[in-house]
């Protein structure tokens, strides 16, 4: 990765993760990260000469923490035994509704910086939290979120809640990546144009204002503002040429 096409906030979580790549193979102890977004741990990644590990308390998670495991004692221990990472259950009743947002809100109010959280599932009459170790003690503490009661408990005492998704079915003129995003967030081509001009939008957890990028399957865009989107399918063309395409929308 270019660092010249690192903000600054890349530039330094670059120079800290490299930073804990040498006191890790100088002390013989592991080190790690807060937590990262996906961008963020491309970034942390690059930084090292090696493996850099990511855990996020369950496989596929979102938000991870890296962990510069190599040449030390705990390199061949399992993830949950060795990273910070630990799990809050939040349950509450079926009848009340809660989003990620709110818990996300909550959370931060208590004074809890985002990078100790982790993923927050959402399921009916319960959550499942993960955070920081540093976290956990005052995370446990929470009984309402917004006013609406809850108890929380440590671990994961319930079924992992699945990543709810939105299908969306479109037709687009080319794979470019204004059309996409234009088919995603249901606005014009200048629009999505103006959107992806203007820094909003990130391809693969990664910034980028060419309107003409080509766009693949599997290709996971998120625009501020308005959401994350996979493309999950190339379903062939019309009669009049155009390209079918499913999308599905983060919920």
């Amino acid at each position: 990765m270019d660092p010249g096409l690192l903000n600054e906030e890349e530039r330094y979580l670059s120079v800290h993760i490299a930073d804990m790549q040498r006191l890790a193979e100088r002390s013989g102890v592991p080190k790690f990260s807060a937590f990262l977004n996906e961008r963020e741990a491309i970034v942390a990644r690059r930084a090292v000469k090696g493996s850099l590990c990511f855990y996020g308390g369950y496989d596929g998670a979102m938000r991870t923490v890296g962990g510069v495991l190599e040449g030390t004692y705990a390199q061949e221990l399992p993830p949950e035994d060795i990273f910070p990472v630990r799990t809050v259950t939040f349950s509450f009743r079926k009848s009340d509704t809660l989003t990620h947002r709110d818990f996300l809100g909550a959370l931060m109010s208590l004074g809890i910086k985002r990078n100790l959280l982790g993923d927050i599932l959402i399921a009916e009459g319960y959550a499942v939290v993960f955070v920081h170790e540093t976290a956990e003690e005052l995370v446990l503490g929470m009984d309402k979120i917004g006013k609406i009661g809850v108890s929380a408990e440590s671990g994961a005492t319930k079924p992992l809640p699945e990543q709810k998704m939105q299908r969306i079915d479109a037709t687009v003129s080319s794979l470019r990546l204004d059309c996409i995003v234009s088919a995603a967030v249901n606005t014009s081509r200048e629009k999505s144009a103006a959107l992806i001009k203007s820094g909003m939008v990130n391809a693969d957890f990664s910034p980028c204002t060419n309107v003409n990028a080509a766009v693949r399957e599997n290709t996971v865009i998120s625009v501020r503002g308005s959401g994350r989107y996979r493309i999950a399918g190339i379903a062939g063309e019309t009669r009049k040429g155009r390209i079918r395409i499913i999308i599905e929308k983060y919920v």
